[in-house]
């Protein structure tokens, strides 16, 4: 039984015939396909899913009272990192004596990082960072009371500077 398209010998095994394998393999990588994205979902964490986004949605307005306190004061600040220094200017005299600056990262908030800024002169900032950070950032600047916010974007490694405004159009 030779034909010239299906050639497959019947004294050898079934798993040396060519035939077999071409109908066993598509469902074959299939499976395996399916397994590596089971465990690729179950192991990785989701972090832009937000449990209670019902709260979060409520704390928006509170958010944006910050953000119009900050333009009224005129707040604007340049921000500048060399390895793990970082220091802060403000264009104008703010009186805040501590401020905090968050790096957030964004797709992963385990990756986030906080520092706290000393003032040093009138309207400049300073600190050290835990350790050299590369790759994009969201930035927020806020006081203590957390009466106002500023932030900005910055992408270590590529730039080492970034403003800081109040977040409204």
């Amino acid at each position: 039984m030779t034909t010239a398209a299906i050639e497959m010998k019947e004294n050898e095994p079934w798993y040396k015939q060519w035939m077999v394998w071409m109908v066993i393999t598509p469902p074959l990588t299939a499976v395996i396909a399916g397994i590596i994205t089971i465990n690729l979902a179950i192991q990785s964490d989701d972090g832009l899913v937000v449990d209670d986004y019902y709260k979060q949605g409520l704390g928006i307005n509170q958010t944006l009272k910050r953000d119009h306190k900050a333009r009224s004061l005129g707040l604007d600040a340049s921000l500048f990192i060399e390895g793990e220094d970082l220091k802060l200017r403000f264009k104008n005299v703010i009186g805040n004596e501590q401020l905090k600056l968050s790096f957030i990262h964004p797709t992963q908030s385990q990756r986030d990082v906080k520092v706290d800024l000393i003032q040093f002169s009138e309207n400049a900032y300073q600190a050290k960072l835990e350790k050299t950070l590369t790759g994009n950032w969201n930035l927020l600047l806020e006081p203590e009371d957390k009466e106002w916010r500023i932030g900005g974007r910055i992408n270590l490694g590529k730039q080492q500077s970034s403003r800081l405004m109040p977040n409204l159009k």
